[in-house]
């Protein structure tokens, strides 16, 4: 099947999860995004579960969190996800545990829309942060981080040079703003000038919904075409589900 035909083939109902709709506890790994009220994916996360146990890890725009939510799913009923198609069942005991040294060390990025190709290494002895001085990101890039981190030779997820400086200009204004208050306050104190902390074709913007799609690829890295041929219709779903 190629690329460009993939989104025929797919069902939403069928390939999107939620918590009340899961019905089978097998080991998995899964991208995920919480979606608003307003029917648009607003922020995303992974979900593991290993041994019937549920997890979610994320970064919430100021701190990592790696949550034990079995017992509590119904906080959690819009979130949707997809299981990841290049982390095997065999796998999730070692992902959770990369996860868990990750957070156990101290993983805490600043907030800002910067791709810059870095990862998370959780078998370093000292520093994790992998091809970048500063840790900058977004919820999305978090998982992008978490993610190349655990791949075979830290093979690239997405394709990031695809995506370039007019997708941050698409941000809300109000996140732009968020993140050059937080970023100037970040560089002050550490005695630099903003400009220091990323370049500026690091700039862009990788939107919750475009990482949910990239859970329905598995051929590495995955480009921005592949997700454009059937993110606007997952997008679609989302809001027809708030329109039902």
């Amino acid at each position: 099947m190629s690329k460009g035909s993939l989104h025929i083939a797919l069902s939403f109902d069928e390939e999107l999860l939620s918590f009340s709709s899961l019905s089978n506890l097998n080991d998995f790994v899964a991208i995920s995004a919480a979606v608003g009220k307003n029917g648009r994916c607003e922020h995303s996360g992974l979900v593991i579960c290993f041994d019937k146990q549920i997890h979610y890890f994320h970064f919430d725009g100021r701190d990592v969190l790696l949550e034990e939510i079995t017992e509590r799913t119904g906080d959690y009923d819009n979130l949707y996800f997809k299981k990841t198609k290049i982390i095997h069942e065999a796998d999730v005991v070692s992902f959770l545990g990369h996860c868990q040294k990750l957070k156990a060390r101290g993983v805490k990025p600043q907030y800002g829309f910067v791709f810059n190709g870095s990862y998370y290494d959780s078998k370093t002895g000292e520093n994790f942060l992998v091809n970048a001085e500063y840790d900058i990101t977004t919820c999305v890039g978090f998982c992008i981080k978490v993610i190349r981190g655990f791949l075979y030779n830290n093979e690239e997820y997405l394709k990031l040079a695809d995506w370039e400086l007019p997708t941050f200009k698409e941000a809300p204004t109000s996140l732009i703003r968020y993140m050059f208050k937080y970023l100037k306050k970040y560089a002050d104190e550490n005695g630099i000038n903003i400009s220091d902390l990323f370049k500026s074709d690091e700039l862009k913007r990788i939107s919750p919904s475009e990482l949910l799609s990239s859970a329905f690829f598995k051929n590495l890295p995955i480009q921005k075409n592949s997700i454009d041929s059937i993110n606007p219709e997952l997008e679609a779903y989302f809001l027809s589900l708030v329109a039902a």
